[in-house]
């Protein structure tokens, strides 16, 4: 619920690492030879110490380790399956005396055998030039969604001559009455009569393509039922019930399945890494563009300033009380001076000014019908990112102590026409350190709400009071629940994480480009693309060692009085940061690359991600 917080104050602590009363140094440690001091402080050192591993972490290796294995064996079954035509051999013995139509014949039925052997062999071994083969065969379109719905019709959970249990099966999906809906539809009942759904609806759509031409045997043909449900679903559905009706469909997908569903899986990630054999045509789009910014003219400075509306609660820090004014911010020297059109919004920006612990902030105008409203941006060192501040937690002398995120991260995160106005705004005018009468923090709390604890902010969150334009313009909810990536504490292994083609990004239509300072990465390079669909703005970030990450995604939506969007988008593992606190980094960390508590995730997450592989490639031919 709060941004990164401040480091808590440590504790004593004793030479090993552990928390305790500071011991009495005895007069023989005082004598002690520098050597000795050394050595014994080496001993006593808790990271050294031979700890016990931890359980949910094996648990977690062990789990990845098998996911993995068991990813590779179904690759290999799909590509030895599409790969028989290719190994079928007649030696020229057996063609002696045959006419054309019986060697067809002879090659269709031997390539059926080791399609039948790709299926059943439990360990298939495919070698590095077959998986290309297949993988360009993919890229040129010779294998299509009927070949692969064909495939997936040969593999099932049970022997081919056990009849599945649709009564169990049914059993299991009445028990949510979301399931049961969904069922109906792809049966074909309707609104007057889906709850007459029953098991036979299971071999109907399970054995047979449907009279409308619809087939449902397989995930591939589910995939435009799901899709279409889903679309429908979300203008007329709360979040929560959206969100619920998204767990029932991929619930429902896996009963319908099981291993079908496994294989439709790997078989995406098949089809994402064949991307990367495409052809790569160079296209006016894909030089990014500068964003407009222009200096504003001191007449229209004062205009904005004239109408400027500051909505905020009382800074207490100093032991005084004070409500920030226009006075104050002409005083510091922190009006508007350069404006930027974001889909036809106006954001205007002052000069970005310091504030403590090395962070920096910026004074936003947004102009709206009943007057231009005060923001604060401040930016996170971690991410290189700005951020909008919509609420904070005060501390006991009342300066900020939590910078609040309200409904998350990606919620209150800039467009990217603004993070790259204030890269220019940075780099052409620095960071303005203001002078030591001037608090900066009361400057930049003055246009947000304080909550005293953090205590009395969970319970207003609780109780729905939380105040501020931000709760009324911004959606509570992200965008993106069918993307499938939630539900697990874990992170998921990065070789599968995936996204369908349409809202994934056209790497030949940047449309952004520009650089930001990262506090432990040093200068970043951020690209950014659009989505094929059109509705997202991908920003990925590439450090000097050639090490990437997705920074931002943003899903482009009306934008609101705070100067950000009003829809935003969770992907989850996708926004693996380079260096991740070691609490979320899991068993992918890189403990002999750390700073501070944050482990680098680049060796063993990050550069194994398909999406970042193909970033990479497209900007580094």
């Amino acid at each position: 619920m709060f941004g990164r917080s401040k480091s808590e104050k440590p504790a004593t602590r004793s030479i090993d690492g552990m928390k305790g009363q500071r011991k009495k140094v005895t007069q023989d440690q005082k004598t002690k030879s520098p050597q000795v001091a050394q050595a014994e402080e080496t001993v006593l050192d808790a990271k050294v110490l031979p700890w016990k591993p931890d359980p949910a972490a094996e648990e977690a290796e062990q789990k990845a380790a098998q996911d993995k294995v068991q990813a590779e064996i179904q690759q290999n079954r799909i590509i030895s399956f599409f790969s028989a035509d290719a190994k079928v051999e007649v030696t020229p013995e057996e063609i002696v005396g045959m006419d054309s139509r019986s060697l067809k014949d002879l090659k269709r039925a031997r390539a059926n055998e080791l399609r039948r052997a790709a299926i059943e062999t439990e360990d298939p071994q495919v070698t590095r030039e077959e998986r290309e083969a297949f993988l360009q065969r993919l890229a040129d379109g010779k294998v299509t969604a009927r070949d692969e719905n064909n495939f997936l019709l040969l593999v099932c959970d049970t022997p081919k001559d056990a009849t599945p249990d649709f009564g169990k099966m049914f059993e299991q999906i009445a028990a949510d009455p979301r399931q049961r809906q969904i069922l109906a539809v792809a049966a074909g009942y309707n609104l007057s009569n889906w709850k007459e759904v029953d098991k036979s609806a299971l071999p109907k759509i399970l054995t047979e393509v449907q009279e409308d031409g619809d087939d449902y045997r397989t995930p591939v043909g589910f995939l435009k039922l799901r899709r279409h449900f889903l679309e429908g679903i979300r203008p007329r559905a709360k979040e929560q019930i959206y969100r619920a009706y998204v767990r029932s469909m991929n619930e429902l997908e896996a009963t319908l399945y099981g291993v079908r569903l496994e294989y439709f899986r790997q078989f995406e990630l098949l089809r994402h890494e064949a991307r990367k054999l495409m052809p790569i045509v160079e296209t006016a789009a894909a030089q990014p563009t500068e964003v407009q910014l222009d200096v504003l003219s001191s007449e229209r400075s004062a205009e904005l300033m004239g109408r400027a509306v500051i909505d905020g609660d009382p800074w207490q820090g100093g032991g005084l009380e004070r409500h920030l004014s226009t006075h104050a911010l002409t005083l510091a020297k922190l009006v508007p001076l350069f404006t930027l059109r974001v889909d036809g919004a106006e954001v205007c920006l002052s000069d970005i000014f310091q504030l403590p612990a090395g962070r920096a902030a910026v004074m936003a105008y947004i102009p709206a019908q009943d007057g231009v409203k005060v923001r604060t941006y401040y930016r996170v060192n971690t991410q290189g990112f700005w951020r909008y501040l919509p609420d904070y937690t005060r501390r006991a002398d009342g300066k900020i102590d939590f910078y609040c995120i309200g409904y998350g991260e990606e919620s209150v995160t800039v467009p990217m026409e603004v993070q790259a106005a204030l890269a220019q705004i940075e780099a052409m005018r620095g960071v303005k350190v203001l002078p030591s009468t001037t608090d900066p923090e009361f400057l930049a709390a003055g246009t947000a709400f304080a909550y005293d604890t953090r205590q009395d902010y969970q319970t207003q969150w609780s109780y729905g009071r939380m105040r501020g334009d931000y709760y009324q313009e911004v959606s509570a909810e992200p965008v993106n629940h069918d993307f499938d990536i939630h539900g697990s504490n874990q992170k998921k292994a990065p070789y599968t994480l995936s996204i369908d083609y349409n809202r994934s990004p056209d790497f030949e239509a940047r449309t952004i480009q520009f650089e930001i300072e990262v506090q432990d990465a040093g200068k970043v390079v951020i690209d950014g693309f659009k989505s094929y669909d059109g509705q997202y703005n991908w920003l990925f970030c590439r450090d000097g060692k050639g090490r990437a990450w997705v920074g931002q995604v943003e899903a482009i939506s009306p934008m609101t009085s705070m100067g950000i969007r009003r829809d935003w988008i969770a992907l989850g593992d996708f926004m693996t940061p380079l260096y991740e606190h070691t609490s979320q980094a899991g068993i992918y960390g890189d403990r002999n690359d750390t700073k501070g508590a944050r482990q680098c995730m680049w060796s063993n997450y990050l550069s194994n991600i398909p999406l970042i592989q193909e970033y990479l490639r497209r900007v580094q031919k």
